[in-house]
């Protein structure tokens, strides 16, 4: 498997950071298709062909994406995808 590993500084406070979870743990579920659990500020997820944990600290957040086989030439698209989609979770939450 290849590892996507990102990790960024936040400045969300606490009712932003809840509405950027929200809106992560939908978008895995709902566009991405994966099967999300969540426990405290940690979201686990698995859909077809990637597995992987988003933690969503008090002041970072950190993820890491293990792609399948069939997904692996895409790891760059996939990595700018996550980082673009990060930066919207981060800066426009509670917007």
């Amino acid at each position: 498997m290849s590892i996507i590993s990102i990790s960024r500084c936040h400045e969300l406070n606490e009712t932003r950071r809840q509405r950027a979870f929200e809106e992560l743990s939908v978008y895995l579920s709902e566009v991405l298709g994966a099967a999300v659990t969540r426990q405290a500020w940690v979201l686990e997820f698995k859909g077809k062909g990637l597995a992987g944990t988003v933690t969503l600290g008090e002041s970072h957040v950190e993820c890491e994406i293990n792609l399948g086989v069939m997904r692996r030439p895409l790891k760059s698209v996939i990595t700018r995808k996550i980082e673009v989609g990060l930066t919207s979770y981060l800066d426009d939450a509670g917007r």
